[in-house]
């Protein structure tokens, strides 16, 4: 980044988490469909309550932004106290929404952090996801937004506010709305792809964290196993999941997760064994609260490490030991966690010293962010090699690469991983991403186009390097699948980001193109669907059945667009085009067979479809409805469509397919076309 303390901090705190949900402060859309609005002007709370039943909620002028009357939020005695509104009858699995709430503190409040928290209730658990925060002022009202995508099914669904850091705060909200995105259909991953794990097959594993809420839908699952042959769960296996009580262990999440990894064949990376974050105070402390004894934390880190290795033994290879150790401004380059407090450096000796004696099989790594930093790289390399010296399992280092567009350099990467080279063990790139920002102020609606292409140039970049060391690295990891599942969309500040190789519903961005080393397809906000009306490929006839799709903000005229369809012909027959059915008219739909000059794989002749102005055209949100036709040779010969470009007959019902191909005006807006013979 340019300003490099920014990028510390982005990475300092919380860098090995994964975002739970889709939450992003997208800006509320004129074809959002407003559910709920509370503005107070009623003069009653409007269904707003104390979450705590203490607090004092008023309607009152003092507390306007607009109107007449504002919420006032007075008399707040815990941390977690504040309003909150059940929006339980407003939302459905599978859509999509935004929260926007205006806050503004009372008269000389000192600034402080708000936050605008989803509590969701199910019949086996109750869940906080902050959705954003941000800090309130006295000065003026800020507003909070977030988009929220519902994955499951709930028996409750509540929002609040909260201002942890000043339980004596009072505060104002005004003008509340909750909208819902409009309904682009169900997300279906581009299956006619490459996959990531087979295009470096030969060079290292290709790995992506993920959270479990990622479990719950057909599509993210579908991506997980298509794409990446290791996986790293993002949080349930560290130890506030495993073990939040000394001695009580769940394992329901963590169990969840490495049998979805077992069941599609993927690696398994443990994250994390041994970390400052997200460990308990209790492993810290002595029954009188001071902090524990050497030989107490020793103890309980060994029960840990031996019971929580010792359930997935055989299922998880690898394991990040310790994680986040360094501080390159500490003389002996180590971070001052409670861990170093209590036990010095002894405590990475002893967590990799229990991590064998559990696992003797596992490949045990010290992990941690930065490591392009050349104080901190050395501060690494000197404890590996000092502890190699004596005796100490390590058998890898792990750098997260967490970067920007903007810093480090590619060349500070790459030294990184070289500098390694002699010390004999393996190298991962354990949590990578690429951040769009350069500083926490920036913001952005919707991804810069040239952002886009500077992101795919580095990701190239990134991945051309790691490639030319694959006898050193042996697994790449990008900390998260897609964009709506990062962790910075709500770190260093609630906003949006862009940072892996997938958008939000699942789609290849630039980025993935520019690492495959393919022509990145067009995109557009029409999509051509497709389904096989007949599934036989060897039958005398071609039944292509198609719909169009219109996700944009305006009408299409259909007279504008041009579909086709690649197949081959298998004799030189004269051919037959009919329309069967078509909602816009079957007399409005023009079909006719090309013969190519030079033929292409899976095709030596293209169905080419037009329409008449007549047609009219597709509206904003809507669809052409089912266009249904069908080919046949003049002798009423048969077709051999196994190998035809097009030809998909897994593809019952209609499905985005990249291999029919759509053009407006002249000009490819969807699909691939077949490459050359």
């Amino acid at each position: 980044m340019k300003n490099k303390p920014a990028l510390r901090v982005l990475q300092a705190f919380l860098a090995s988490f994964l975002i739970l949900l889709l939450f992003a402060p997208p800006p509320a859309r004129s074809e959002n469909s407003l559910l709920l609005q509370t503005d107070f002007e009623d003069g009653s709370a409007q269904g707003w309550t104390g979450r705590g039943g203490v607090e004092t909620l008023a309607v009152l002028p003092e507390a306007v932004r607009s109107g007449s009357y504002g919420l006032r939020v007075g008399d707040r005695k815990q941390s977690w106290h504040g309003p909150t509104l059940d929006v339980t009858a407003y939302m459905e699995p599978g859509q999509t929404y935004v929260f926007t709430g205006w806050i503004k503190l009372a008269p000389a409040s000192p600034n402080t952090t708000v936050s605008m928290t989803m509590q969701r209730r199910t019949p086996s658990s109750t869940s906080y996801e902050r959705m954003y925060f941000d800090t309130a002022t006295s000065n003026g009202w800020v507003r909070f937004q977030a988009q929220y995508k519902l994955l499951e099914a709930a028996d409750n669904l509540s929002v609040y506010f909260e201002a942890p850091d000043n339980l004596a705060l009072v505060f104002y909200i005004d003008d509340f709305r909750l909208e819902k995105l409009p309904d682009l259909g169900p997300i279906v991953i581009e299956e006619g792809i490459p996959s990531l794990k087979d295009v470096f097959a030969q060079d290292f594993l290709v790995g992506t964290a993920f959270s479990n809420s990622e479990l719950l839908t057909e599509a993210d699952r579908k991506l997980l196993a298509k794409h990446f042959n290791s996986t790293t769960p993002g949080n349930v296996l560290k130890w506030d999941s495993t073990e939040p009580q000394e001695g009580v262990f769940n394992f329901s999440g963590a169990d969840a997760a490495v049998q979805f990894a077992v069941e599609n064949g993927q690696r398994i990376r443990g994250h994390t064994l041994v970390w400052h974050s997200q460990t308990p105070d209790w492993v810290f402390r002595d029954a009188s609260g001071n902090l524990a004894s050497k030989e107490l934390l020793f103890q309980r880190m060994k029960t840990h490490i031996h019971t929580v290795m010792g359930r997935y033994k055989g299922k998880i290879y690898a394991w990040d030991v310790v994680n986040e150790v360094f501080d390159a401004a500490q003389p002996d380059g180590l971070r001052r966690s409670p861990w170093y407090q209590i036990a010095g450096e002894e405590f990475i000796e002893k967590a990799f010293l229990f991590a064998r004696e559990a696992d003797p099989e596992a490949v045990l790594f010290i992990n941690d962010y930065n490591t392009h930093e050349s104080g901190k790289s050395q501060a690494m390399y000197n404890l590996v090699k000092r502890l190699k010296a004596k005796g100490i399992p390590i058998d890898g280092v792990g750098h997260q690469t967490h970067v920007s567009l903007y810093y480090p350099t590619v060349q500070e990467i790459e030294s990184s991983i070289v500098k390694f080279a002699d010390l004999g063990v393996e190298t991962h790139i354990t949590e990578l991403d690429v951040s769009v920002y350069s500083s926490s102020s920036q913001r952005y609606d919707t991804f810069p186009e040239e952002l886009k292409q500077k992101q795919a140039a580095l990701y190239k970049q990134l991945f051309d390097v790691f490639r030319r060391h694959k006898n050193l690295i042996t697994s790449v990891t990008v900390w998260g699948k897609d964009d709506g599942n990062t962790w910075l969309r709500t770190f260093p500040v609630a906003r949006n980001d862009w940072p892996l190789l997938f958008d939000e519903r699942l789609q290849s961005k630039s980025a993935y193109w520019a690492i495959v080393d393919a022509p990145v397809p067009p995109t557009s906000n029409l999509v051509l669907e497709y389904r096989a009306a007949d599934t036989q490929p060897g039958d005398n006839a071609l039944r292509p059945h198609f719909k169009i799709k219109n996700n944009g903000g305006e009408p299409v005229k259909l007279s504008e667009l041009t579909i086709r369809y690649w197949f081959t012909v298998e004799g030189e027959k004269p051919l037959a085009f009919y329309c069967d059915y078509a909602r816009i008219g079957s007399a409005n739909i023009i079909g006719k067979h090309v013969k190519m000059s030079t033929g292409k794989t899976g095709a030596d002749h293209y169905l080419e479809i037009t329409f008449d102005s007549a047609a009219g055209g597709i509206p904003a949100g809507g669809d052409s409805g089912v266009i249904e036709t069908r080919s046949h040779k003049a002798d009423w010969s048969n077709f051999n469509e196994s190998n035809d470009y097009s030809f998909d007959p897994t593809k019952t019902s209609f499905t985005p397919w990249e291999g029919v191909t759509l053009y407006r005006n002249g000009q490819l807006i969807w699909g691939l076309e077949p490459a050359g013979g």
